[in-house]
């Protein structure tokens, strides 16, 4: 077992570069777009509910919350597998066990402070984020399951961060598949069977989650991982867990920005009725699926960029980036010329009501239109994350979300009305993907530097690999 395991992280160092990243993107694409499915699922089933429109916009005002929940799941669970591929690349594997058990507690515990905080003041905040007399209380059923079910939501990010920043990707993407097609199961027999509407939905999505815990947490006391979890003598340690929030933080911010920009849209569109709130919720929920390709091969691409950077084997990972900015780019352009063709049929399968629609099919065209910006965007941010640059990923985190986003919608909502809610995604894109193109000059200037000193080093090792192999030269 432990030869199996170490074979898994050494792949990212060894196999061909474009074979290691998809290897690790490929379980990481179907688990995302599984997970996006299930999340269109519940606004699916809920639309065919006797709540109709009223129900989906119930759900689209939970939205942010549930946004603002998995940014705290990501602050850890990114900045833990991003610091775990570095240190397996680097052979620390003591270390690395220890960072793995922070990062899945450190979830665990802020799941629960999500639950306690959330159920306490879920009313106000749902009112301040666009319920209105029609939907606050099919708001408040669904959300009040949801906050319960944080600890499991939170943990769960962090199992599966964790199993694909030590190449194992495959054991990652089974929990979350299973228990995101459990989802999609359970969803029509407690709306419709058990006749709980939209309580309904969120009680299905609680007891899935619960289930992929269980299977996610297996390969932990089954000892099937490279980074042990160990409680016995654990302790937090300030280095460790300082390092997985300055790293996190980045991705913490851009989901939490992504919560208030999401938020944000949902106060604009309130003038304009629920009708307004549930197309914009339902468009969000489309986009999510496209974002899910970009995010999935992204996060396929991260650990082989840390563990050759931890590795020093330079060459390998500037194939990397070159791989990952080519299919991440190809990846954008589908997406957005799918939306653009589909975008009626795509609304259709969620609504039939024509002001839905009306305000819908427009909305999705012009919120994709830029994606092939954000997914060199998400690259460069994966990048810095990989290589442990908090400072460049954080400005890439921060101007995509918050210094463009929001007050590009406040400030266009105004002038263009519901038009220029649906343009400020690609003013931002536009924006945000030219600070992305300086930092991709930044970064690139940063790693000649490192492999020059790692070089002039008395005793460096850099494996100059084209890809095809991955040895280690002599200087």
């Amino acid at each position: 077992m432990e030869q199996t395991v170490d074979k898994r992280a050494e792949m990212m160092g060894t196999a061909k570069v474009p074979s290691a990243i998809v290897r690790l993107a490929v379980p990481a694409i179907v688990s995302m777009v599984v997970m996006a499915v299930y999340n269109m699922a519940d606004t699916y089933f809920v639309s065919l509910s006797p709540e109709g429109y009223l129900g989906t916009a119930a759900v689209s005002v939970y939205m942010p919350i549930m946004l603002l929940t998995q940014a705290l799941s990501v602050l850890f669970a990114a900045g833990g597998g991003a610091y775990l591929s570095r240190l397996l690349g680097a052979e620390e594997k003591e270390k690395a066990g220890r960072t793995a058990t922070a990062t899945i507690l450190l979830a665990f515990l802020s799941g629960v402070l999500v639950a306690v905080v959330g159920s306490i003041f879920a009313e106000p905040v749902l009112l301040a984020l666009g319920a209105s007399g029609d939907t606050i209380g099919l708001a408040l059923d669904y959300a009040l399951i949801l906050l319960l079910a944080s600890p499991v939501q939170l943990t769960n990010m962090a199992f599966n961060n964790l199993l694909r920043a030590e190449g194992s990707a495959v054991q990652s993407m089974t929990g979350m598949v299973i228990g995101a097609v459990l989802n999609i199961i359970l969803d029509p027999v407690f709306i419709f069977t058990f006749d709980m509407g939209v309580m309904g939905a969120a009680a299905a999505t609680a007891l899935s989650q619960g289930i992929a815990f269980v299977l996610l947490a297996s390969n932990y006391w089954r000892k099937k991982t490279v980074a042990r979890f160990r409680l016995k003598g654990f302790r937090f340690e300030k280095e460790i867990v300082a390092y997985i929030v300055r790293i996190g933080s980045s991705t913490f911010l851009t989901q939490l920005l992504a919560a208030v920009g999401f938020a944000v849209i949902n106060i604009c569109a309130k003038p304009y009725g629920d009708a307004a709130i549930a197309a914009f919720g339902i468009v969000n929920r489309i986009q999510f699926l496209g974002f899910a390709l970009m995010f999935g091969f992204t996060q396929g691409y991260q650990p082989v960029a840390g563990y050759n950077f931890g590795a020093h084997r330079f060459g390998r990972l500037k194939t990397a980036m070159k791989f990952g900015i080519a299919v991440s780019l190809v990846i954008g352009a589908l997406v957005t010329l799918a939306c653009y063709l589909f975008a009626p049929q795509m609304l259709r399968l969620f609504t039939t009501d024509a002001y839905v629609m009306e305000i819908g099919v427009p909305a999705l065209r012009w919120f994709t239109s830029g994606f092939t910006i954000t997914a060199f965007t998400l690259v460069m941010l994966m990048t810095h994350q990989a290589l442990g640059k908090a400072g460049g990923a954080l400005i890439l985190s921060v101007s995509r979300q918050g210094v463009c986003l929001i007050p590009t919608v406040m400030v266009l909502a105004n002038v263009l009305g519901l038009l220029g809610i649906m343009l400020s995604p690609l003013v931002s894109d536009v924006i945000s993907g030219g600070i992305a193109v300086v930092l991709a000059m930044r970064i690139f200037r940063f790693i000649r530097e490192e492999k020059e000193k790692y070089a002039a080093a008395p005793t460096g090792e850099d494996a100059q690999g084209s890809g095809k192999e991955g040895s280690c030269r002599k200087k």
